[in-house]
């Protein structure tokens, strides 16, 4: 067992929670220090590895450690979370309290994220704004019995990618820099039922979609990962997609709008929940050409 920790202004609290803690996960400890202004951010792996990643990512330093009481870490039961008319996302693992509330709820496809060791469990507000964006588009592209493809970048549990195959994606992809994250979304897929679906181990910054591309893409990243790599998104985005950015502190909301405007991208539909922002584009073609993504 290995330890990454860090120190931070507790001015990034809300960040930090947002990425390893805000969503039922159970290896991570936020501590505030003595006098309010700092805090230290400690995540448990079960690897040295993927510690490591976390460091090369956000500094800090590595450690190892003896033993961890997850049984103390692990938080309360979660309430189901309601997406539209049209899914239904439990942190249930159980066949039979699945199937039980699929009876409850037979017009909405049921998703089954415990909490693990990744981020996504559909807790979040950037999490569920993303949700009920995809749920929207599907319904639009149900209605014109159009095929569409989404790529989920920085996929955490998997959650966004098994919504939308389950939602009638027909092509769907997910990547993410954490091999313990990609792990998880897999045992998603095999516990969802979503086998058909790409799930791979890769970094944005380096990650290359060649000439493939996709009608939606979702991004629930940190401003600092999305604004350098934006033209990479856009690049991987249909003419007439749909771009969906995520995970955006409303401080860090201008820089994020000056990447997007500066790749061509139109005004996006901005969705306010908190101290969060999510970002929805849609990509002009030749046939809407400066269209906008429809307000949902």
């Amino acid at each position: 067992m290995h330890v990454w920790s860090k120190l931070s202004s507790a001015k990034w609290r809300d960040a930090w929670e947002e990425r390893f803690l805000g969503l039922g996960q159970t290896n991570a400890v936020i501590q505030e220090l003595p006098g309010g202004k700092s805090i230290r951010v400690d995540v448990y792996c079960n690897r040295e590895k993927e510690a490591l990643a976390i460091a090369e990512q956000f500094g800090g330093r590595v450690r190892k450690v003896k033993n961890v009481n997850w049984a103390a870490m692990a938080p309360p039961s979660r309430k189901p979370i309601i997406i539209r008319d049209q899914l239904l996302v439990t942190g249930e693992a159980d066949p039979k309290k699945i199937e039980q509330i699929a009876s409850m709820h037979p017009a909405r496809q049921i998703l089954s994220i415990p909490a693990e060791l990744a981020f996504g469990t559909g807790d979040h507000a950037t999490t569920t704004t993303c949700l009920r964006l995809i749920a929207d588009i599907a319904k639009s592209h149900r209605k014109k019995n159009y095929a569409w493809s989404l790529l989920d970048a920085g996929t955490g549990t998997g959650l966004l990618a098994i919504a939308a195959s389950r939602l009638g994606a027909g092509t769907v992809e997910g990547f993410d820099f954490d091999p313990t994250a990609v792990g998880v979304a897999r045992r998603n897929l095999k516990r969802n039922k979503a086998r058909s679906i790409n799930i791979y181990e890769a970094d944005l910054f380096e990650w290359n979609s060649g000439k493939t591309q996709w009608d939606v893409i979702t991004a629930n990243l940190f401003a600092d990962v999305l604004t350098p790599n934006m033209t990479k998104l856009y690049d991987a985005l249909l003419p007439g997609g749909n771009l969906i950015l995520s995970g955006i502190l409303l401080e860090h909301k201008d820089q994020v709008l000056d990447a997007a405007q500066a790749t061509g991208l139109p005004e996006p539909t901005t969705l306010q929940k908190g101290k969060w922002t999510t970002l929805h584009y849609c990509k002009a073609n030749s046939m809407t050409d400066g269209a906008q993504a429809s307000q949902l």
